[in-house]
Order: structure tokens, then C-alpha cells, then sequence
């Protein structure tokens, strides 16, 4: 039994999402700053409307505000952040992508949000090897992020580098250990090394970080599984003596 979690769901998941809203300011960020003082009022506050909806997981009501925001200052790069986060969750990839894109743009590519973002996108793509290069873009810009490591090792995993992505995991948990994702993630990774004590420990740490999520019942089951499965070859081994 395996499983898997699209990079939108893993996206979706707030931990993450808010993670990458508190990654490193652009390189220019004096720029980027002097030109939202120029922001109206008015864009300002669809812009605020829309990240709190976003928040709340209105994520459908908040397009509106972002459209509203753009439109008001077609130059603020964290509105098209944000609609591009919006877009992915509704698992509108073409829309996410444009959105990721002109953020990056904006920014002369300073902004590692962004490229995390994108990264997400051209793995829902299938497109591995070009998410990990985006992605690795961004930690360039914010070797600190959690988020980004977390992806990057999303990423390494979609190409079957177990020995990367497992130190991408453990470099995103050194940056913020309680990362339920990041627990379940790294079970995936031992699963396919077919190592079943480490299953066991990663699973239940993530359980033990991560109550209601979506994947809890998934995490579950594969822990009931892994232990019977332990289990049986003690047994097996047991009875061969």
C-alpha cells in the first residue's frame, strides 16, 4: 500500500502556505516598498480582504479581491503571489502558474515565495527535474524556508532521489520541527526504502503533530499496516528457528 499526496493538497495545507508568506523579503525591496506606497487605499484594502479570506480557506471568494488589487496596482507583486496560491488550491494550475510568474517578474526574480510556488506547479506538472531547479532558485534567495526544503524533497522524491530527499525533509524539520507533512513525507520516503521501524517512528510523529488533517486516516492505516507487516516477519523469523 502506498500513498500519495499531490503538491496541491500539500500546498493547500496552511502550515506551508503561511510559511511561504514568511519567507525572506524581495532583494529589492526598497523598490518593491517605494512602489507600494503608491497603492490606493481602495487596492490596498481588496488586497488585505482577499489574504484574509485566503486564510480563513475562502480561497474561491477570494480571486475577486486580488483581481480588485491588481487592477488597482497592476504592480503589486504579493497580490499576484497570493491569487497564484488561490488558483493552485482551486486547482486552477494554468492560472497558478501565470500568477507565480508575474510575482517573479515583478520582483526581477528576488522573491523566493514565488518560485516555491511555481516549483509546486511544474510538479503537479510532472515536470521534476524543473521544479527542483525552481525551487532550489528560491532557497537560494531563503536557505532558511522550511517550506522550500519541504518541496525541494517533495520534488527529489517525484524523481526517486531517496538519499536527497531525505535530507531535504531533515533540513526542513531543523527549521521547524513540528511539520506534520514533513513527518509523512519522510515515511513515504522510508516506505520505499522498505524500512519499517523508521515507517513506524515517522508516522507517529506525525500523528502526534497533525490531528484532522485530510491524510490522518491514510497515515493510519499505513501505520496498522506497516506494524502487521512487522509483525508477521518477526513471526516468520521466530517459527524459522
Amino acid at each position: 500500500m502506498f500513498f500519495m499526496i499531490s503538491p496541491a493538497a500539500c500546498l493547500a495545507q496552511s502550515q506551508f502556505a503561511e510559511g511561504m508568506k514568511e519567507a525572506a523579503n524581495p532583494k529589492n525591496e526598497y523598490i518593491v516598498s517605494v512602489q507600494e506606497l503608491r497603492m490606493s487605499d481602495k487596492g490596498r484594502k481588496a488586497f488585505e480582504k482577499g489574504a484574509a479570506l485566503l486564510r480563513k480557506g475562502d480561497t474561491a471568494a477570494s480571486l475577486a479581491y486580488f483581481d480588485q488589487a491588481i487592477a488597482e496596482f497592476p504592480g503589486f507583486y504579493k497580490a499576484y503571489y497570493d491569487l497564484g496560491i488561490a488558483h493552485f488550491r482551486l486547482g486552477h494550475t494554468v492560472e497558478a502558474e501565470q500568477a507565480f510568474q508575474k510575482s517573479i517578474n515583478l520582483t526581477g526574480g528576488g522573491y523566493a515565495p514565488p518560485e516555491f510556488g511555481m516549483g509546486m506547479v511544474l510538479c503537479e506538472k510532472q515536470e521534476l527535474e524543473k521544479a527542483a531547479t525552481v525551487i532550489q532558485r528560491g532557497l537560494d534567495l531563503d536557505p532558511g524556508s522550511a517550506t522550500g526544503k519541504y518541496f525541494l524533497g517533495l520534488a527529489q522524491f517525484g524523481l526517486n532521489h531517496l538519499v536527497e530527499a531525505e535530507r531535504s525533509v531533515r533540513e526542513a524539520l531543523l527549521r521547524k520541527a513540528k511539520c506534520p507533512q514533513a513527518y509523512f513525507l519522510l515515511a513515504r520516503i522510508h516506505q520505499r526504502q522498505n524500512n519499517s521501524p523508521a515507517v513506524v517512528k515517522d508516522l507517529e510523529a506525525y500523528l502526534k503533530l497533525d490531528p484532522d488533517s485530510r491524510e490522518r486516516e491514510q497515515a493510519k492505516a499505513l501505520l496498522g499496516q506497516t506494524q502487521q507487516t512487522m509483525n508477521q516477519q518477526a513471526s516468520s523469523t521466530q517459527s524459522g528457528h
